[in-house]
């Protein structure tokens, strides 16, 4: 398992350090009010990261307590998704912002959509996890890979569908766009299930990219229904785009920013993918 995203798991935190600068050079009214919103499960996840980073280059070096390591980097991992869930369901459950500050509580991110929204994303990773294991391995792992893959892509679904209701039962912003654009939302949601229905009955065949491709479309249709509820909310039903934007010489050198820099990492991303391409060696990579 650890082979199989050894070469290339580490620049996707990448993202990460991207979304997080533009956020704040971009948008930094948005910026000041999620960032306090956000507090304790943001540290917790960066927090968790680099746990899991130290655990990942430690079990190599490590000959007496690798399984530990290994436990370490699992529970980590975990922590992480849960983080992630829980601070998208707290922003759909609504920040509280008087004027254009933060007015609520650290802890007003615990709540029971985040705690849905938190487990969605976890079986969500696992899904995809199971389908790159699926793609990347052979013999009793890949079996292994396909037996997780159906279980965490059923409990994806359903965690999904009930985050849903909870949000339009305790957001009215969510239950509004939800009747404003049921069609869209109807679609994307047969999208789902299809793709689901797909790659549930791939696992029995001889193809190793449907599983993971499929997943991962699942995964996209479920990010772009979020997306269409909050739109153009940049702090959800609160404060939109444009009221958050910096001024337009700080959005221009952003703008030139991204186009010199997010063209590297893709380059360097697809090319150590493409080196790394196929089934992991039997010996690992290390």
């Amino acid at each position: 398992m650890v082979d199989a995203i050894a070469p290339t798991w580490d620049g996707n935190e990448t993202w990460i350090v991207m979304a997080a600068i533009a956020l704040f050079a971009g948008f930094p009214l948005a910026y000041g009010i999620l960032l306090p919103a956000l507090y304790l499960p943001l540290i917790i996840m960066l927090l968790a990261l680099g746990i899991r980073g130290v655990t990942f280059e430690f079990r190599v070096q490590s000959r007496s307590y690798k399984r530990q390591w290994d436990a370490a980097f699992g529970v980590a991992s975990i922590v992480v998704a849960l983080a992630q869930g829980a601070a998208a369901g707290a922003l759909i459950f609504g920040v509280h912002v008087q004027g254009d500050r933060f007015a609520g509580s650290v802890f007003d991110f615990v709540n029971p959509l985040a705690l849905l929204t938190g487990c969605a994303l976890l079986a969500g990773y696992i899904m995809l996890g199971a389908g790159w294991l699926r793609l990347k391995e052979q013999g009793e792992l890949r079996t292994f890979a396909g037996r997780i893959f159906r279980l965490a892509n059923l409990a994806f679904v359903v965690l999904i569908v009930l985050a849903w209701i909870a949000a339009a039962l305790v957001q009215p912003g969510v239950r509004s766009r939800f009747a404003e654009h049921w069609l869209g939302f109807s679609l994307l949601a047969i999208l789902i299930l299809a793709s689901q229905a797909v790659a549930i009955r791939s696992i029995a065949g001889t193809s190793d990219l449907k599983p993971f491709a499929f997943g991962l479309l699942q995964c996209t249709l479920a990010a772009l229904g979020a997306w269409l509820v909050v739109y153009p909310g940049v702090v959800p039903f609160r404060i939109d785009l444009w009221s958050a934007a910096s001024a337009p010489p700080t959005q221009a050198f952003l703008l030139v920013g991204a186009a010199l820099v997010v063209p590297i990492i893709l380059t360097y991303s697809a090319f150590a993918y493409r080196v790394f391409r196929g089934k992991t060696a039997a010996e690992g990579w290390y």
